[in-house]
């Protein structure tokens, strides 16, 4: 069997290649970087294609080759859209781990989506906003453009001096969004046929950009399990899917949706299984804590220092499962080098440029389905 893994960037593309060692496939791990961190895993063969966003045509050539002398694919980030245009415009023998054309990009609207969402959770009030003129001036809500990732260009406090610079319009829309104090909760479902395979939930720690986690504890929580039950369900989903939720102490709200992968593989992939053409599970979420690497030290470790929770810090460190375990040292080095270049060069943020050049933010319209 012949496993063709993308986003190898991401630690979770570790997490699948564990997986289909177990039955002796042979992997293929792809993206656009030199040194993305999981092409250092053993036991894989790893090839570098062009960016789908920056170079779509080239693109479509590299993956069509690797996708048609595959039997599997497992997507992993926002490439998910580019690749979902391939799937409809070509029959390929290989499977797609993803939902549907049409479900996928529903989802990723962040005003859509919302159309997807039951009666388990509630819904913050949301509107679309296309003019900048309709933005309201509160301290109760938050703007955010229509497609993004990682807390990019979200503004949490609206002025009109925060709203000056940013472009607003039937293009490129924008939410405005009540806003929910409380405990940011973020869940993570492996989906086949509507039915839940595994899932879990975890609290986001150690935050990079108020948004992208890189410490994560295991949380419990019945209404996120009926959610994604029901969710599964009613969408007939099949793929990774991970909603991002603000418990305010009462009622459980859901912000966004990533019908994608996310870190809360981390914590079941030991238990996930595939045979026969399917997944299944032995069992749901460990109750470990998983960091990334040294990541707290790194980038959290002269923060701690100032605000006093150094030992804290230490002692989050040492109960924590490093999720980069079987990757040298080296490799993390190397990776996050070519990233912090490739920042300078793009004048990006490290969080900005991890998604560059995968990310997609409308260039595949919905009238393409």
């Amino acid at each position: 069997m012949r496993v063709l893994i993308t986003c190898a960037r991401t630690p979770i593309a570790i997490e699948w290649v564990k997986v289909f060692k177990k039955i002796g496939a042979k992997i293929i791990l792809t993206d656009s970087l030199k040194y993305p961190i999981a092409s250092f895993e053993s036991g894989i063969t790893y090839i570098k294609i062009a960016s789908p966003k920056l170079a779509f045509e080239k693109y479509k050539k590299d993956m069509q080759k690797l996708i048609e002398d595959s039997d599997l694919l497992i997507p992993n980030c926002e490439d998910i859209f580019y690749l979902a245009k391939l799937r409809d415009e070509q029959d390929f023998k290989a499977s797609f781990f993803m939902p549907e054309s049409s479900l996928l990009f529903s989802l990723h609207n962040k005003y859509e989506f919302f159309k997807h969402i039951n009666s388990y959770v509630k819904k913050p009030k949301t509107e679309l906003i296309y003019n900048k003129n309709s933005i309201k001036i509160s301290k109760d809500t938050i703007l955010k453009p229509i497609y993004s990732r990682f807390g990019n260009d979200v503004i949490r406090d609206i002025t009109k001096e925060s709203i000056e610079s940013i472009e607003c319009s039937e293009k490129y829309p924008w939410v405005q969004q009540q806003k929910i104090e409380g405990k940011a909760i973020c869940n993570y479902a492996v989906i086949e046929n509507g039915e839940v395979v595994s899932h879990t939930a975890y609290e986001p720690k150690y935050l990079l950009n108020n948004s992208a986690a890189t410490y994560f504890t295991p949380y419990n929580d019945s209404r996120l399990d009926n959610f994604i039950k029901q969710f599964a369900k009613d969408t007939n989903y099949t793929g990774q899917v991970a909603f991002d939720f603000i418990d305010n102490g009462k009622d459980l709200f859901v912000l966004e949706c990533n019908p994608r992968g996310t870190s809360g593989l981390h914590i079941i992939s030991k238990n996930l299984n595939y045979k026969n053409g399917n997944f299944s599970a032995n069992s749901d979420a460990t109750d470990k804590n998983y960091r990334v690497g040294n990541t707290l030290f790194t980038l959290f470790g002269t923060q701690a220092l100032r605000s006093g929770n150094f030992k804290k810090l230490i002692y989050d460190y040492k109960n924590a499962k490093n999720v980069l375990e079987s990757i040298p040292f080296y490799a993390q080095s190397l990776f996050l080098l070519e990233l912090v270049l490739l920042a300078k060069k793009e004048k990006k943020s490290l969080t900005q440029i991890s998604t560059y050049d995968i990310e997609y933010n409308g260039w595949i319209t919905q009238k393409d389905y």
